[in-house]
């Protein structure tokens, strides 16, 4: 049974949560690598990868699921983008082998911003991220411009009323439903937009064996 946390408590593991700095950063990026594992995994297969492809990922945590990745589809290429400089550094430790033989990177970024050209990646996706866009439409619509033609975004999360039931997420989350998230990605100029609807049985980071409802959401850019 998970004790009771307080407010403060709460706070700080919202804070973490959206931005894992430090050694409880490394830690909260440890459980997130095993709440997320399935989510995961069901967003890299949605990408459906092939040979060749240009890969981001946006806020990947510690990146210990891209060594897998990697091994889906021969000769990808691999770009991490997170804004905790904890959780790039962390990441590059742990790829440390794939980042030396250059088909893997993690950069600093910022939380509005992708610093690529237009039109340069194949694929992009990103899990439990969107909670914490500051301005959701305008990063939506920055993730488009730098997905080539005819490219997939793949976002995932889990549903409004799911999230709404952690003691947690009344701090710095902002919460979607499936109507939502769809609205969002076709105001930034999506098309062919696709939700897939799971149940993961994970634990929580409070410590709760929970069965949550989550979505995979799959975008192309038309």
């Amino acid at each position: 049974m998970s004790k009771i946390l307080d407010e403060e408590q709460l706070k700080h593991i919202a804070n973490q949560l959206g931005r894992p700095e430090g050694a409880d950063g490394i830690l909260t990026a440890e459980r997130m690598a095993h709440t997320n594992n399935n989510m995961t995994k069901s967003a890299i297969a949605a990408l459906d990868l092939v040979e060749g492809d240009v890969v981001l990922e946006i806020g990947p945590g510690n990146g210990t699921h891209v060594k897998d990745l990697m091994s889906t589809a021969p000769n990808i290429r691999y770009y991490g983008v997170d804004i905790s400089e904890t959780m790039v550094v962390e990441a590059g430790k742990i790829n440390e082998a794939d980042v030396q033989h250059g088909n893997v990177s993690f950069e600093l970024t910022d939380a509005d911003q992708l610093n690529f050209k237009a039109n340069f990646f194949d694929k992009i996706f990103t899990v439990n991220t969107l909670y914490f866009w500051e301005h959701p439409s305008a990063y939506a619509a920055e993730i488009r411009r730098v997905l080539k033609p005819d490219g997939i975004f793949c976002l995932a999360i889990a549903t409004r009323e799911f999230m709404e039931q952690l003691p947690f997420t009344k701090y710095k989350f902002k919460l979607y439903d499936a109507h939502t998230v769809g609205t969002l990605l076709k105001g930034a100029g999506f098309s062919t937009i696709e939700m897939i609807f799971q149940k993961d049985l994970t634990t929580s980071h409070t410590g709760e064996a929970v069965d949550r409802d989550i979505i995979i959401v799959k975008a192309q850019k038309g």
